[in-house]
């Protein structure tokens, strides 16, 4: 057993190791957010390619292996560190977080939200179902499911990495990603009630749904009203050690856990969580304090995720093809479905319209989760989840790329009016 523990420590650090070099590069020569890096080191070390010469994955039989909480079955080591990094980000996130602008455009990101799910959900569906006929209507579904998310976790890197976060653009895509959550959510239910019972389940799935934003938005009013005694009761004590930071973490390591009592992923939970202490007067110390830690972390995440892809997946007979289609479909469907609303419901410019368009293309982990569990289900055969994959790599890899003359392009409107003023006084 120490001989694993041994691998672990050492597959550990080749993975940050290669998530920092390949990061470095991305930003230094490459001039793109330091997450493209990270997620292309995951791609090249993985067990499927470079990976297999290093590291296998490491699996740990928590039945053999003692500890005081009873856990059984094979657990997968990186797994369970992807996802506390993640965890840890996207708290961070919520930290870093304008909570009133996040509240302003809150109108706008559900609007957002719901005009992203509705397009990509129906676009997989008709794509599938044309090209995959024999799959059923279970197989369809869970192909319009996979489309339908957005990766909160990509998203908010990438807002980091380029300065972004609390811009109107940034808040809004945060606000339609949680949201997209648990819309995603409800679909999801509905599609595995269907490939298990045949029937569409469609009044518990709204159930479902409804107790989670109610959960969700609970928990944000309870920052929002409370955040006074939050400092006083749980921050101050321990403010004489300088460790009140580390308890903001810990406790939204807890309010994590507890959304998923709900069906809610963790990182709803998280950026929640974060946001509740973005209210505190604690916010700047906590940022201060928890950016190292994410920046430690964060990189792990996105060369696991890398490292789950497995290339020989997108040979299945018809995947290619399949995955091709999948993929405009899933950017365009997101690009015009989040770009409406947010140009005319919330008012946005092109340039920011297209911005939240865009930084709702990355489908990442969340659509590795909805494509795993319509394999598993037996929903979607192995060629239908490589297209799924290829769906959630590729939208994955090239937003930072097309987020970027976005922002350049917004950031020289701001400046042109400031250098016309100083051309016409220096004339004057």
């Amino acid at each position: 057993m120490e001989a694993v523990y041994f691998k672990f420590i050492l597959s550990l650090g080749l993975v940050l190791i290669f998530a920092r070099i390949f990061g470095e590069l991305s930003e230094r020569y490459f001039k793109q957010p330091a997450v493209l890096g990270e997620l292309v080191a995951g791609i090249i070390i993985s067990p499927f390619l470079l990976g297999g010469l290093i590291h296998d994955p490491i699996i740990l039989n928590f039945a053999t292996v003692h500890n005081p909480f009873g856990l059984q079955g094979d657990f997968d080591i990186m797994y369970i560190i992807a996802n506390i990094a993640v965890v840890i980000l996207l708290f961070q996130a919520g930290v870093e977080t304008d909570i009133r602008s996040f509240l302003k455009q809150a109108p706008t990101g559900f609007a957002v939200a719901f005009g992203g799910v509705v397009l990509p959900f129906v676009g997989g569906y008709f794509v599938t179902r044309a090209l995959c006929p024999d799959v059923g209507i279970g197989g369809w579904l869970f192909m319009g499911a996979v489309l339908t998310a957005t990766s909160i976790g990509v998203t908010v890197r990438i807002l980091m990495d380029m300065g972004r976060l609390n811009t109107p653009e940034g808040t809004t895509i945060l606000v339609a990603a949680v949201v997209d959550d648990i819309i995603g959510l409800i679909i999801l239910s509905i599609v595995i009630g269907l490939s298990e019972t045949g029937e569409f389940e469609i009044l518990e799935a709204v159930k479902i749904g409804a107790i989670g934003f109610a959960v969700w938005f609970s928990l944000l009013l309870i920052g929002i009203k409370l955040n006074k005694y939050i400092s006083r009761f749980l921050l101050n004590p321990f403010k004489s050690s300088g460790t009140a930071p580390i308890v903001a973490l810990i406790i939204g390591f807890l309010v994590a856990y507890l959304v998923t009592l709900v069906d809610l992923h963790p990182v709803v939970g998280a950026y929640v969580a974060g946001l509740i202490f973005s209210a505190c007067q604690e916010k700047e110390e906590i940022i201060e304090k928890g950016r190292p830690i994410m920046l430690f972390a964060a990189p792990f995440f996105f060369a696991y995720l890398g490292m789950m892809v497995d290339l020989r997946l997108f040979g299945a007979p018809g995947a290619a093809v399949l995955a091709v289609l999948l993929i405009v479909v899933a950017m365009v469907g997101k690009l015009i479905g989040c770009y409406i609303p947010a140009r005319f419901a919330g008012k946005l410019s092109h340039n920011s319209g297209m911005i939240v368009g865009v930084g709702m293309v990355p489908r990442a982990e969340v659509g590795l989760i909805v494509a795993a569990a319509g394999y598993i289900a037996g929903a979607i055969s192995l060629g239908l989840y490589g297209a799924a994959v290829a769906v959630c790599v590729v939208t994955t890899l090239v937003t930072p790329a097309m987020l970027k003359p976005f922002f350049k392009r917004q950031l020289a409107q701001v400046s042109e009016p400031v250098s016309g003023d100083s051309n016409s006084s220096n004339s004057a």
